[in-house]
């Protein structure tokens, strides 16, 4: 089964083989929301609430399958770690340049 087989309440996690296989696969998509973000001049912000929408209106269809919303939950959780993890190391870099300059 390919993953367009499946409605939107049904996760397959087992199709993508790696995490580079599903984003090749979603990249094409993600690029024609942005460019049509680009085309409306979409600000990030607004942007960023378009996304929060349907990532709420996903969790409200993914009610009917619940081990999908779990799964979708961690992924979603386990990006922001990931970000949240970045934005600190950057900034810990950025003070340890800065208590460079100082010396």
């Amino acid at each position: 089964m390919s993953p367009k087989d499946l409605t939107m309440t049904e996760i397959d996690t087992a199709v993508f083989a790696s995490d580079e296989e599903l984003e090749a696969s979603v990249r094409p998509l993600v690029n024609e929301i942005l460019e049509r973000f680009n085309q409306e001049d979409v600000s990030p912000s607004q942007a960023g609430m378009v996304i929060l929408a349907l990532i709420l209106r996903l969790l409200e269809v993914l009610e009917e399958a619940p081990e999908a919303r779990r799964f979708f939950i961690l992924a979603l959780i386990n990006l922001i770690n990931n970000c949240l993890a970045e934005e600190m190391e950057n900034q810990g870099e950025g003070a340890a340049a800065g208590e460079e300059d100082q010396a």
